[in-house]
């Protein structure tokens, strides 16, 4: 009888135990794509704020998926230099993020001479929201996303949600 008492409580033990295991492991993969979500969307901020006023103003507006493949004309060259910082190789297969960029026009120009663009009227603030998404392994979508403003002569607010 004691054995069988000991047997059950060892064996409830280990189903705890690799429940805690399991649980811990889903945990980390979480908080190590986080972070890389996190580094990829700095990066791409930043990037941002180093583009031209005509360049960032030519984005088109609303989302547009960035991509890593030559040609394309969505291809971003930071995030595939992070993916291979990171350790992804060409072709990034495997790569478990998917980058979006969305432009919005916060402050429309009164003035339609100021500069062509791709709004209905050209920006003087705009706002860039990018955002990382990715399956864990749990199987649950995950999403990130950073916003920045930018103007044509400069507007240095950022903030970032999860």
């Amino acid at each position: 009888m004691e054995v069988a008492v000991a047997a059950t409580v060892l064996a409830l033990t280990l189903v705890g135990m690799i429940g805690v295991i399991e649980s811990g492991s889903q945990m980390l993969d979480l908080s190590r794509k986080q972070t890389i979500a996190g580094q990829i969307l700095h990066g791409e901020m930043d990037e941002t704020r180093q583009l031209s006023w005509t360049t960032v103003s030519s984005f088109p507006a609303g989302p547009t998926t960035l991509s890593m493949t030559t040609g394309d004309p969505n291809y971003d060259p930071m995030l595939v230099a992070l993916a291979q910082q990171l350790g992804w190789s060409v072709p990034f297969t495997g790569f478990p993020y998917t980058v979006t960029r969305t432009v919005a026009c916060i402050l429309p120009a009164s003035d339609p001479d100021l500069m062509p663009s791709p709004y209905s009227s050209p920006p003087i603030i705009l706002q860039v929201t990018f955002t990382a998404s990715w399956t864990g392994v749990t199987g649950l979508s995950y999403t990130r996303s950073s916003t920045t403003y930018v103007s044509q002569n400069g507007l240095p607010v950022a903030y970032q949600r999860s």
